[in-house]
């Protein structure tokens, strides 16, 4: 009986512990993270940004049009970054929700460099200098986007010798040149929508991993 009631329990861990769909990072592990618990070291704030076993939430409303969460405890500059995100629809024609990976960013988060994804399928990369955004790229209809209801998408950006390439679903999206920044650098993630609205869906991120790229 003790056996059998074992190898239950076995299995029910196999199907509860989900499977970090981020593929082809390479190096040394720095940072992974399933959100099974909160030890992750995650600037948490709820209930607009917090862990929730399995999946770390972003849920936005009338007052809010962005939330930000980077972790507290690790640090990388160069680095090869990925998180498996469900992206929900748009919340109207004019009004995106985006899934925001998070590299380069000071710990106040008055600086970062950030990779978004619209529920359109739209990628950007974005530069945040004194609080201010400036968008750099954008590419529209990425390749390998995923727009089926409840799909996870993997979003991964390298950051290796002052190039930052961008992928999505394992495609290449974009490659572009830029100046690294001196300093402890943070890394993390967010969502975001165009407008407040009440109950904007959430977001949900099911995993985020840092390996060191090389």
């Amino acid at each position: 009986m003790l056996r059998t009631l074992g190898v239950i329990t076995a299995l029910q861990l196999l199907t509860w512990t989900p499977v970090l769909a981020c593929t082809g990072q390479v190096g040394a592990t720095i940072f992974q993270d399933n959100f099974a618990d909160d030890t992750g070291g995650w600037d948490e704030t709820p209930p607009y940004s917090s862990v929730q076993p399995r999946t770390y939430v972003f849920a936005l409303d009338a007052t809010s049009t962005e939330y930000w969460a980077l972790d507290l405890t690790f640090n990388a500059t160069d680095g090869d970054y990925c998180m498996d995100v469900v992206l929900p629809p748009a919340i109207a024609a004019n009004n995106q929700m985006y899934a925001e990976l998070v590299f380069w960013a000071a710990v106040n988060y008055s600086s970062m460099m950030q990779v978004s994804l619209s529920s359109a399928g739209t990628v950007y990369l974005e530069k945040r200098v004194s609080q201010q955004f400036t968008t750099v790229a954008s590419v529209q209809n990425a390749p390998g986007f995923n727009s089926a209801a409840n799909a996870v998408n993997s979003l991964r950006v390298t950051v290796l010798s002052g190039t930052i390439t961008i992928y999505l679903n394992g495609q290449t999206v974009k490659s572009i040149r830029a100046q690294e920044p001196t300093g402890v650098m943070f890394f993390g993630m967010g969502a975001s929508d165009d407008t407040a609205v009440a109950n904007a869906p959430q977001v949900k991120v099911q995993g985020f991993s840092v390996t060191a790229g090389k």
